[in-house]
């Protein structure tokens, strides 16, 4: 992955910092995506009706407070740069928002509802949002080289699976060591959230944003972009709508992984479990991020990501076609891993080129809100895909831990983490065939230096 360019070797600990920071991101991160449907149902008794509601009302807010953080982004003129400054101010809140998150407060059910809804808005707006969108821009704030930033962005893809599959794997083993039922949930995704922030003020150490003296703007003196402004820039940039209907669809997919914990309970009596289950989806996704590395340089981002959802795809089908053998979900589980690897390897470096997409077609370079608004679409995405798998299980009449559920609720969870993921893969893959700026890259980095070299004159 590595480049051998002079650049390449200057970028070496801006290399090491967002790996760092990236798979301590998912520390935090990941558990939420796998554990907190089942924790709020099972641990919490709220009701799956409920957590729908919750999920969903809480991502749509997440989502519009994306597009407030990335104008804070956009204009920050802090000597630390546009993006880092706020994997320190952020560091805090962040963890103490997962602490409060997966406490169980001695209320009635109306009482830890109104808390659950609370505290998963605080981690929302504090990881997810004033954490996460920081993170994702340093790619395109590292460097404007392109090979650089795919570089950047498959390092990135690489080590934020990987942390997702270090803190599934010991999840299951470190919560009971830590007491199990709601102590281990507290104390274990407690002391993940801690390692992880901490790995991303480490990233803050070891980066540094050159994009702005590479493009000529350190000592910009132009009066700080509103929002508005910005937003009507984006909204004009064609692939900036594509790229969050990508990921909006691509957070969906995941966000049925949520149904993980019911699937390995119900379909496969507790045969598999579920830590080690995404431990090895994660891992898979780690794997398929190296091994697409050499076809996307052949044959462009979006084509090998379209490529590898592919193989996702048809790791569905096998699991709907033999749904309660054991040896098929772990099959399947490789398919439906390794084929994300094309896609979460690139999607940093695609965004990048919406970047300068917009600004080719602007004048005006807006990293802070194209980022948001790609992590808008990834929030509402979220959101429909929790709120679905919580409907679903409502629909089903699922009941928090019986021993055996009646075939409505087997169907419903059998929907929510087969069928619904299977869906939105087709659909990721014909976003992504529409997806052509990378072929118009050259000429518009041509254009872009040619007006830089002409604003210096």
């Amino acid at each position: 992955m590595l480049q051998t360019s002079s650049l390449g070797k200057e970028l070496r600990k801006d290399r090491v910092g967002i790996a760092l920071g990236n798979f301590g991101m998912n520390l935090g991160s990941a558990v939420l995506m796998t554990y907190l449907t089942f924790f709020l149902t099972d641990n919490m008794l709220i009701s799956a009706a409920s957590v729908s509601v919750i999920l969903f009302v809480s991502r749509i807010i997440d989502a519009i407070t994306d597009l407030w953080m990335g104008t804070l982004i956009d204009r920050c003129k802090s000597k630390m740069g546009k993006a880092r400054p706020w994997l320190i101010w952020m560091a805090a809140p962040a963890v103490i928002s997962i602490a409060l998150c997966f406490n169980v407060p001695p209320f009635n059910e109306t009482g830890r509802t109104i808390y659950a809804f609370i505290t998963y808005n605080m981690v929302a707006f504090f990881y997810l949002t004033a954490l996460y969108l920081p993170m994702n821009a340093l790619v395109a704030l590292v460097t404007t080289d392109m090979k650089q930033r795919l570089v950047l962005s498959q390092i990135a893809g690489f080590f934020m699976t990987l942390g997702a599959v270090f803190v599934n794997y010991f999840a299951t083993p470190i919560m009971a060591a830590f007491g199990g039922g709601n102590r281990g949930y507290f104390m274990y995704f407690t002391l993940m959230a801690l390692i992880g922030v901490g790995l991303m003020v480490v990233c803050f150490a070891l980066t540094k944003e050159r994009a702005q003296n590479e493009i000529g703007m350190v000592n910009d003196k132009k009066k700080k972009m509103k929002f508005t402004e910005g937003a009507k820039v984006v909204l004009v940039n064609k692939y900036w709508w594509n790229a969050m209907g990508i990921y909006l669809v691509t957070a969906l997919v995941p966000a049925c992984w949520a149904a993980t914990a019911y699937y390995c309970i119900y379909w496969t009596n507790n045969k598999v479990d579920t830590g080690q289950l995404m431990s090895l989806l994660w891992g898979g996704i780690t794997g398929g991020i190296l091994i697409f590395i050499p076809i996307s340089r052949k044959i462009g981002k979006a084509n090998s990501a379209a490529l590898g959802l592919c193989m996702q795809a048809l790791g569905s089908i096998l699991l709907w076609l033999a749904p309660s053998s054991v040896a098929m979900v772990w099959i399947s589980t490789v398919f439906r891993s390794v084929g994300v690897g094309g896609l979460s390897g690139n999607m940093n470096a695609m965004l990048a080129d919406v970047v300068e997409y917009g600004e080719w077609k602007t004048g005006v370079r807006t990293e802070g809100l194209i980022y948001s608004g790609a992590s808008f679409g990834n929030k509402v995405g979220s959101g429909l895909g929790g709120a679905i798998v919580a409907a679903l299980l409502a629909w089903g009449q699922y009941v928090p831990g019986a021993a055996v559920q009646s075939e409505r609720a087997m169907t419903s969870i059998k929907l929510a983490f087969v069928a619904v993921p299977f869906v939105g893969t087709c659909l990721i893959i014909l976003l992504l065939l529409m997806f052509k700026v990378e072929k118009q890259m050259p000429q518009i980095k041509a254009d872009l230096e040619e007006r830089r070299k002409a604003d210096v004159k």
